[in-house]
């Protein structure tokens, strides 16, 4: 069964400028009839607000009713899809929020702060609403009309509310509510950070499990166990989902030979590539170049890179 699942969920991969913490989804492409788009997932946390419609959000095997007003709260990773009422169109607006690099410029002197808010926001997904939290529904519309205005002082306005709303989304995730596995001490917890910063560095290099848990000063079996506790996968997965999250950079922006970009990004054989871009994606790599090509008209605006589209 668990096999099943994740060969219908796919993968979809935004690109955040470095000069701002988020990008905003907004305008007309966002009206439309929700319920086509399989189970999928993102590589930032997702904040969705319903303008008006009604319908279903599937939360992994959970399902929410949502209606005009509701904010959704999804982290990174987690899947799930919308699905409005038969013939009828709904408005939604989103935010892709690069948490980690935002709350860790802010707390950059408190990094086990940073970390923990992070664990906390990360916890869970989740739907609330006007009447259930006005204060994170009033939130959320402010950052998206600023992100939609962009009047003076805009960026300076989002930042402020931004770190105000994750605040207030993380209060409503308590402690006692995180699974144990996502508790992990401040040692092994930075122990992992530097695993993934040396992962993205040398995701061109074949990179062994043994060589990662050397980093941490752990035995094999131990670093295994800890990284997917604080990850929700293993160090092999992990490595492969940042190589393909480079390969799709690579197949939208480039015409290099799919052999030459499989090596560019860290896999000697195509094969292996291809395998691995098809169980993560859910399309095979020259598919999914053919429709990122297909869709630059969508809202290129927002420097988004979408991942099989919407």
């Amino acid at each position: 069964m668990k096999k099943r699942e994740k060969e219908y969920v796919e993968f979809r991969y935004y690109e955040i400028p470095q000069r701002v913490p988020l990008i905003a989804l907004m305008g007309e492409r966002w009206v439309t009839r929700y319920g086509s788009d399989p189970m999928h997932f993102h590589n930032y946390m997702e904040i969705g607000y319903c303008c008006y419609g009604e319908g279903v959000m599937h939360l992994g095997k959970e399902d929410v009713k949502y209606g005009e007003g509701t904010v959704t709260v999804i982290p990174k990773n987690f899947p799930h899809h919308t699905t409005g009422r038969d013939e009828v169109f709904d408005s939604w607006e989103y935010l892709f929020i690069d948490t980690e690099r935002f709350l860790k410029t802010v707390y950059a002197e408190k990094p086990v702060y940073a970390n923990t808010v992070l664990e906390r926001l990360h916890s869970r997904m989740f739907l609330t609403s006007r009447e259930e939290a006005p204060e994170i529904e009033a939130l959320v519309r402010v950052i998206l009309n600023e992100m939609r205005n962009r009047e003076e002082f805009y960026l300076e306005s989002v930042q402020g509310c931004l770190l105000t709303l994750l605040l207030k989304i993380a209060r409503m995730n308590p402690v006692d509510s995180m699974p144990e596995a996502k508790i992990i001490d401040d040692g092994s917890l930075n122990s992992i950070l530097a695993v993934l910063d040396y992962i993205e560095k040398h995701y061109q290099e074949e990179i062994k499990v043994g060589q990662l848990a050397q980093i941490c000063h752990m035995s094999e079996t131990h670093f295994r166990r800890v990284f997917t506790e604080f990850m929700n996968t293993s160090p092999a997965e992990y490595v492969n989902l940042v190589r393909i999250e480079r390969a799709c950079e690579f197949l939208a922006k480039s015409d290099e030979r799919l052999e030459d970009i499989a090596v560019k990004v860290g896999f000697q054989a195509s094969a292996t590539f291809i395998r691995n871009f098809k169980k993560i994606v859910g399309t095979a790599p020259h598919q999914w170049r053919s429709t990122a090509r297909g869709k630059e008209d969508n809202p290129s605006n927002y420097n988004v890179s979408v991942l099989k589209g919407w």
